[in-house]
């Protein structure tokens, strides 16, 4: 019987459409993936974020990082927090080994997600997305990777180098 890595991944990675603009951003690197369970998770739906849906972007305001809709202003900071904190014990529950997120995005960027003020102007500094933050803040020995960089042999076979490592000091199968 051949060894299956559970990776979480972001929904519009594998094709599903799920954006905010009803698209997908399917991969071409998943189709030389082996031996791999794809668990697919879009915390923005799960929040209850309809698709279509309004643009969402990480604000800064009085000191805090809040993920809110441009347009309407709804604040889906504390959805996205309880949608984040189902996931980081499913997680664990499901024995994932790594989790691949969707670069740039408000709730699933690793790094170099636009940050606003509340006046919607530009930040210099950059964010990480809500839920990608807080599965890095909980977690933080799992293999954390952005699409980007997957789509690079070097940095995906390190990875799953990692992320196989990361299965055999904490599941025990």
């Amino acid at each position: 019987m051949t060894f299956r890595l559970r990776i979480a991944i972001s929904a519009c990675l594998l094709g599903q459409p799920v954006r905010y603009d009803g698209a997908d951003k399917r991969q071409a690197w998943l189709e030389h993936i082996q031996n791999v369970d794809w668990i697919s998770i879009c915390p923005e739906v799960e929040a209850g974020m309809s698709v279509p849906r309004e643009k969402i972007q990480v604000e800064l305001a009085e000191g805090e990082f809040k993920l809110m809709a441009i347009e309407s202003r709804r604040d889906w900071s504390e959805a996205m927090d309880d949608v984040a904190n189902h996931w980081i014990l499913q997680l664990q529950k499901r024995q994932v080994s790594g989790y691949v997120f969707k670069s740039r995005s408000p709730s699933c960027g690793l790094q170099g997600v636009p940050l606003y003020a509340s006046d919607g102007s530009l930040v210099e500094r950059q964010a990480q997305g809500r839920f990608a933050q807080r599965v890095g803040e909980y977690l933080p020995d799992l293999p954390l990777i952005e699409e980007t960089q997957m789509g690079i042999e070097g940095p995906r076979n390190e990875f799953f180098i990692r992320a196989q490592q990361f299965h055999r000091q904490c599941h025990f199968d």
